[in-house]
């Protein structure tokens, strides 16, 4: 038993002095972040279609977002990085079953809505720690796109879907990265997406400037 107590101390001190030694080692020259999302949807007039007005519109969802940052300037405790995320985020809603949201028939005049969101958001990073674990600001000028549809039982689309285009997005935020490996390791971001103004056009009414919060968590590779 004192034995085993002794090989295990003289393990965690091998360990403890082994991570000091890595703590000393520069920031990586890239990173792979694979996460899961919670994201902000556009949710005002010009977004989504024209609906009733006791429907209900999806304001987040859920998605992914896939990210590469490459490290281009490496100091011993600093790094400034270049890279960007492809975001995918889907949301929906359905009316309650009340009766003010039928006709006296039982026919649902409320539409079901579903948003979804892609978007590609380019970086400049700055990043701060070691090999070990560091965190990040970030910022970048990207695209982003929204789509929303809205559908009654039975799969009827009797509205007209939005379709945004590729709009202009600003996005800042920032995070952090810890390894549990050489390679894997885990992180999280929190991300601030101002998308712009959608013109008005043939096909579309416009829509005003959306502000979109990308909560994101998952692993790293490096």
């Amino acid at each position: 038993m004192i034995v085993r107590r002794f090989v295990l101390a003289v393990g965690l001190l091998m360990l403890a002095s082994t991570s000091q030694a890595q703590q000393k080692e520069p920031i990586g020259p890239f990173v792979i972040d694979l996460r899961m999302v919670s994201s902000g949807l556009p949710s005002g007039p010009g977004w989504t279609p024209l609906l009733p007005a006791a429907t209900m519109v999806p304001s987040r969802g859920l998605g992914f977002e896939v990210g590469t940052h490459f490290n281009v300037l490496r100091g011993r405790s600093m790094a400034l990085g270049i890279g960007g995320t492809w975001l995918v985020a889907r949301g929906s809603t359905s009316p309650p079953a009340l009766p003010e949201a039928t006709t006296s028939t039982g026919t649902q005049i409320v539409p079901d809505v579903t948003t979804r969101v892609t978007g590609l958001a380019p970086q400049l990073s700055l990043n701060f720690g070691h090999s070990l674990g560091w965190s990040y600001l970030s910022v970048g000028l990207g695209r982003t796109r929204a789509e929303s549809e809205a559908t009654l039982a039975g799969g009827a689309t009797t509205f007209a879907p939005r379709d945004s285009a590729r709009v202009k997005t600003l996005n800042y935020g920032g995070g952090a990265r810890w390894f549990v490996t050489d390679r894997l390791g885990v992180g999280f971001d929190l991300r601030w997406h101002k998308v712009g103004l959608v013109p008005a056009s043939a096909t579309h009414p416009g829509a005003g400037r959306a502000s979109l919060l990308v909560a994101g968590a998952g692993i790293v590779l490096k």
